[in-house]
């Protein structure tokens, strides 16, 4: 009996102790898979009973369907020459878009860089001649310009609006 009363603060101490150690951490694993669990299934329910998620669906699809006649494919070719001085012809392809209804196309200045022939393919396929208006290399920014017949310009936003924490979409067609 006197051993049981030296060693049972201690025996008491050690059962404590492990059950914090082993089965405190998987009790609150379990608690929080449940919680975790619990918020899913309201979430889920949620928008079950809801048409948020198919009005911003449809809200993607319009925002897609009111840029894509906008955006364009553009192949530029350079000519330049190969280890032995032979002339070659040297392509680039990027995407762009028509911001303006005089023709003007947004793109990446690294895309047309250097290049003889600048060639758009709008979005129905036609393909058109354009010609370089500018470029910044520091912003990476060039405006090109083709034939504004049957083109259309996106439109735009005014940055009076915009404000931090707006959702922005990037639209291109890089590989043709």
């Amino acid at each position: 009996m006197r051993r049981l009363a030296e060693y049972g603060p201690s025996l008491i101490v050690l059962v404590t102790a492990s059950l914090v150690l082993f089965v405190g951490p998987a009790a609150v694993r379990q608690i929080t898979f449940a919680q975790g669990k619990a918020q899913a299934i309201q979430a889920s329910n949620r928008l079950e009973h809801s048409e948020l998620l198919e009005q911003l669906n449809q809200a993607y699809r319009d925002i897609a369907a009111a840029v894509e006649p906008s955006v364009v494919h553009i192949s530029a070719e350079e000519l330049s020459h190969d280890r032995v001085g032979r002339a070659i012809i040297v392509g680039s392809s990027g995407s762009g878009w028509v911001y303006h209804n005089l023709g003007h196309i947004v793109t990446n200045a690294h895309v047309i860089e250097d290049a003889q022939r600048i060639q758009i393919q709008l979005q129905g396929g036609e393909l058109r001649e354009a010609e370089l208006v500018g470029r910044d290399q520091q912003t990476d920014i060039a405006v090109i310009r083709i034939d504004p017949a049957r083109t259309f310009p996106a439109q735009l936003g005014s940055s009076e609006t915009v404000r931090q924490g707006d959702q922005v979409f990037a639209f291109g067609s890089p590989f043709d």
